[in-house]
């Protein structure tokens, strides 16, 4: 499945809280990965600036993927928003979010 997506590397809090905001006022033709590193938003702020958007993300998320691509803490990201340590892992899962869209399945596990 060809999959049309974008990579956005945020380099401060401010650039990621200003993408979700862009992301949740626009009509979804394409999915997202947000390339995380450290050195450019430490954990603790990554985890506040998702969950102030939570709403944003999740409604986005009913029409296509938004995956976080972090290689460390995966474990602390919240369950709303996917998370891989690689881009091909980020890929396949808007692959089985796609068919679970196209299935008509609204809630997705990881």
């Amino acid at each position: 499945m060809a999959v049309k997506y974008e990579v956005y590397l945020p380099k401060t809090t401010e650039q990621l809280t200003g993408f979700f905001q862009k992301i949740a006022k626009e009509n979804p033709v394409k999915h997202y990965l947000i390339r995380i590193f450290e050195d450019y938003i430490p954990l603790e702020e990554l985890l506040e600036v998702l969950e102030d958007n939570r709403e944003l993300i999740e409604r986005f998320r009913k029409n296509k993927s938004v995956v976080l691509w972090v290689e460390n803490a995966i474990e602390e990201i919240p369950d709303f928003i996917p998370v891989a340590p690689t881009e091909e892992e980020a890929l396949d899962i808007i692959d089985f979010e796609e068919i679970e869209r196209d299935l008509g399945l609204e809630d997705f596990d990881y």
